[in-house]
């Protein structure tokens, strides 16, 4: 499950052990933004001996690499991959182009390592530039590689110079907006996974749980956390309550025996039922399954 997955500094140590001991579904090494330049290269081998002596508990194991097209992408990829990370959450990819590239070094560094081919997935922060929102429908469908995309405010503001990106009540102003929906829309065209970015005001809780809220109503499966206390409510919001996966379970079953009659639409609970409703209760059910609610 990918409900929460939480940004660990490089090179902190009281943050990663820190991090062990948190309820999230997977975690992000951070290579970029969180670790200076002088310091990028004497962090990977600290990220790389993490991914090899530490227990995770489970818990999916990324690494946030640096852009495609910085000097120090390759050496990230080639550094770290020993330590079989589970993928590489890629900042900034402009076009597919970029996709390809990294999805090229990871196809030629499992062969050295002897990782099974493909295995080594990746993550997109696909709308941190302005040529990278326009691009997402390629992006995202570029490589197989791919098995979600989020999407980041933040630089693509400070390209295009907005002064703010929320309004005064905390809600995404139009560019943000936009971002989001497009990420949301290339993820479900791609049949790869939508995670919404970090909400950065960590003590607004329920400012969080709104905007996750908001998340999964547009199809988001989780999102990204930058505070341990932001955790518990992402999980929440991000898991089908028990009424939810009984109600979506029913639903299927109501399906499974109108469909023995012949009937692909029919009444349910006063309200007609056909084949959407039962694409979004089995997505339901299965979320719901892997959350240990079912």
């Amino acid at each position: 499950m990918r409900r929460s997955v939480h940004f660990v500094p490089g090179g902190n140590e009281k943050m990663m052990q820190k991090s062990l001991t948190l309820p999230a579904d997977g975690l992000i090494l951070d290579l970029e933004d969180s670790v200076p330049p002088q310091r990028k290269t004497a962090t990977r081998p600290i990220v790389r001996g993490w991914l090899e002596r530490l227990d995770f508990g489970g818990r999916e194991r990324w690494v946030r690499m640096n852009p495609v097209f910085s000097e120090y992408a390759e050496g990230d990829l080639e550094e770290t991959i020993a330590g079989r990370p589970h993928g590489y959450m890629m900042p900034k990819p402009r076009t597919a182009a970029d996709v390809r590239r990294v999805a090229a070094m990871l196809d030629r560094l499992e062969e050295r390592h002897g990782i099974p081919f493909g295995s080594t997935r990746l993550l997109l922060i696909a709308t941190e530039t302005p040529e990278g929102l326009l691009n997402i429908k390629e992006t995202a469908a570029a490589s197989p590689r791919v098995c979600a995309i989020s999407w980041g405010i933040e630089d693509l503001s400070a390209a295009m110079g907005l002064p703010r990106t929320r309004d005064t009540q905390g809600r995404f102003l139009d560019i943000p907006r936009h971002a989001r929906v497009m990420c949301a829309v290339a993820a479900s065209a791609a049949g790869v996974e939508a995670i919404d970015t970090v909400y950065t005001d960590i003590h607004d809780l329920e400012g969080l749980r709104r905007e996750c809220e908001e998340a999964v109503w547009m199809g988001f499966s989780g999102k990204t956390s930058i505070h341990p206390g932001q955790l518990a409510v992402i999980n929440e919001v991000f898991t089908p309550s028990r009424e939810e996966a009984e109600e979506a379970v029913a639903l299927i079953a109501a399906f499974e025996t109108q469909a023995s009659r012949g009937a692909g639409a029919f009444a349910w609970k006063g309200q007609m039922m056909d084949m959407p409703h039962l694409t979004r209760a089995r997505k339901i059910a299965e979320r719901a399954r892997r959350a240990g609610v079912l």
